[in-house]
């Protein structure tokens, strides 16, 4: 009896952070030598906290906002908060991004 699962375990990482420019470089994966299901391109299933981010952050977007300023003010007013349980700043935001995007 098999599971489904909501992450993909064998997702393998990108070493690189910026794209290379040239041709054919730059894959994340080798094609064919992994088990990577398009609905499971994760290597773990979110936590509260990213669920929670997603759906203020979908408000927010829905609301019109779409420059930092308006979507970091927009977070703050539906009581959205950082990691530390604090309200969101532009540093603590870009920086979550930037470990989200990893």
């Amino acid at each position: 009896m098999s599971t489904t699962l909501d992450h993909n375990p064998e997702l393998k990482t990108w070493a690189r952070i910026i794209p290379s420019s040239e041709p054919g470089q730059g894959h994340i994966e080798r094609p064919g030598g992994f088990d990577n299901r398009v609905w499971q391109n994760r290597q773990r299933a979110p936590e509260a906290f990213e669920l929670a981010l997603v759906a203020a952050l979908e408000a927010v977007f829905e609301s019109g906002a779409s420059e930092l300023e308006a979507v970091i003010a927009g977070l703050n007013e539906r009581h959205s908060q950082d990691r530390q349980g604090r309200p969101w700043t532009q540093e603590s935001f870009l920086q979550e991004m930037a470990v989200l995007g990893q």
